[in-house]
């Protein structure tokens, strides 16, 4: 860049670099000085056609800035500014001392040329200008520390190539190279479901709170993990995502059935997932409205308010459908996946699975069976008892009659999907770390929604990790936003109300704005999510599991 006179008013700040950093400019004279100058955040109000009470922030901007031998007047007023700056002299004394400056006082040079077969990134994105200590943790969800935490820059040059190689992102069940997928993951992460606080909606009786802001977060991070678990199940696919166009979203069955059942209103029959419904379910687990949940008391929630989704199909849904369903689950899915058998016609409500809590965090497989096979294992019963009286010579001792019964024991299929929850608590005060690579892992599997957890801020859905362990990616919920409304409907020849699918609610369920936290700050409690289609895919992940740690070595 050619040499450029400073004529603006310095608003930023000056940062030396640290002496254990590279240099970025090895060719210029050793008698100059180089520094970064760091421009703040802007704020700019709403300009006409812009989102109502979105305020636009432009980011920290960075450029290296070349000081001239300390000889020149130029180089003595930047040193004088640069040793206030960093503690070692007095402090400027106007900040107009940069707006006059000989001509090449300041340089704006760029980053030297790379290597030969060494890897780059651009300059704004290199983690070294927004370097932090140890004790600076509360900057671990600055810009750079969330889009630039596997950046190539971070590793020394001898190390790059084999760290970039072995280091990956785990998302629900995939793995990204942190450099050639990084687009693809981005746009994967901004397509997840974000449920946060919400006021404004009807009052929870009789307690008057219209909002959850505060003490809800643990509760909102629990609907993530539940909705990533829905469009797996009606999806019966990880890569599917929801149409750009908010019009295409409203006609999609699916969304508009997720939409509605997470909705905060106080209704059994169509808002199952509700703020409402949650704290009437936690009740019974001594927690009142206005409290704060942990990972286990939320995964009993999800449990009970799915059991009651399924009950409400059970009584309005006819049982032939139902069996066409629990059948269809152990194959791939039609393309509607809330139609039982065609994607014509109006779409007939698919049957929900169904949710096994790991109580200290064990998993017994006759539990799960036993749950898993309920109905269809009544069915069998029928069957038998009917045979049985058509051929009433039939004697249990006989050996067809038994080795029949061991046949139809080991086959009996799942009635529908399952959802296993497995709270744990890895750490008396803080988290264990040797646990910290197990659970990055478990990012992996494909059976993978998530993970219940938080830290000190609050809780948190984190649905991915670094493969070594070191972070851990989440959605906040600590956001508030309006709660949806309802609007006057003809459903099924009756007037009732359905909920106002406004662009505005459509947008609020999304977010670009991620966070990475370092995965051994999380707090100890948390709870691991797993989507079972059916009993092979269960099998699948106790496979993955025995094969990790058997390969590892690590704590279970």
């Amino acid at each position: 860049r050619k040499e450029q006179k400073v004529t603006h008013q310095f608003t930023g700040t000056i940062r030396m670099r640290p002496q254990k950093q590279p240099q970025v400019n090895t060719s210029t004279p050793s008698s100059d000085t180089a520094a970064v100058l760091v421009t703040g955040p802007s704020c700019a109000a709403p300009r006409i056609g812009d989102d109502v009470g979105v305020v636009k922030v432009e980011p920290e901007r960075y450029e290296t800035v070349q000081v001239p031998d300390s000889s020149t007047n130029g180089g003595r007023a930047l040193l004088n500014i640069f040793s206030g700056l960093m503690g070692n002299g007095s402090p400027p004394q106007s900040p107009v001392e940069l707006q006059e400056f000989p001509e090449g006082a300041v340089k704006i040079v760029s980053s030297p040329p790379p290597k030969p077969g060494s890897q780059t990134v651009d300059f704004d994105d290199c983690r070294e200008y927004s370097y932090t200590t140890d004790d600076q943790d509360d900057n671990d969800n600055s810009i750079h520390n969330i889009h630039n935490h596997m950046a190539p820059s971070l590793i020394p040059a001898d190390d790059a190539e084999s760290q970039a190689l072995t280091m990956r992102a785990f998302v629900l069940g995939k793995s990204y190279h942190p450099v050639q997928d990084y687009n693809l993951r981005r746009t994967d992460e901004s397509n997840l479901f974000w449920f946060t606080y919400r006021c404004d909606f009807p009052e929870i009786a009789p307690y008057g709170i219209t909002s959850d802001a505060g003490w809800g977060c643990m509760l909102r991070s629990a609907q993530m993990l539940l909705g990533q678990a829905l469009r797996i199940h009606f999806k019966a696919s990880r890569d599917w995502k929801p149409a750009p166009m908010y019009s295409q979203r409203r006609q999609d069955p699916f969304l508009r059935s997720m939409f509605t059942w997470f909705a905060d209103f106080p209704s059994t029959t169509q808002n199952f997932y509700s703020l409402h419904n949650m704290v009437a379910a936690g009740i019974k687990y001594d927690k009142l409205p206005g409290e704060w949940y942990g990972p286990q008391t939320a995964c009993y929630v999800l449990r009970d308010l799915v059991e009651m989704h399924e009950r409400y199909q059970l009584a309005h849904i006819a049982p032939q459908l139902l069996l066409q369903q629990s059948s269809a689950a152990n194959q791939p899915s039609p393309a509607n996946p809330l139609s039982a058998t065609s994607t014509t016609g109006p779409p007939t409500p698919r049957r929900i699975f169904r949710v096994h809590v790991a109580a200290q965090g064990t998993v017994y497989r006759d539990s799960i069976q036993a749950l898993m096979t309920k109905e269809s294992k009544k069915r069998h019963d029928e069957e038998t008892a009917k045979k049985h009286q058509a051929n009433p010579q039939a004697h249990p001792l006989d050996l067809e009659w038994e080795e029949e019964l061991v046949e139809t024991v080991g086959t009996v299929e799942w009635d529908t999907g399952l959802l296993l929850l497995i709270p744990a608590r890895l750490g008396l005060d803080t988290f264990n770390p040797d646990y910290v690579k197990t659970v990055a892992n478990y990012f992996s599997f494909p059976q993978s929604v998530g993970c219940l957890g938080g830290r000190v801020r609050g809780a948190r859905w984190f649905y991915g990790a670094v493969s070594d362990g070191s972070k851990v990616f989440g959605l906040d919920p600590h956001t508030v936003q309006n709660a949806p409304q309802s609007r006057p409907a003809r459903i099924n020849g009756r007037l009732g109300t359905t909920i106002d699918l406004t662009d505005e609610y459509l947008r609020s369920c999304h977010t670009t704005y991620h966070e990475v936290l370092q995965l051994h700050k999380m707090d100890p409690s948390i709870a691991l999510g797993f989507y079972c289609r059916n009993q092979d895919d269960l099998e699948h992940l106790f496979s993955l599991v025995d094969h990790y740690h058997t390969q590892e070595g690590g704590p279970r």
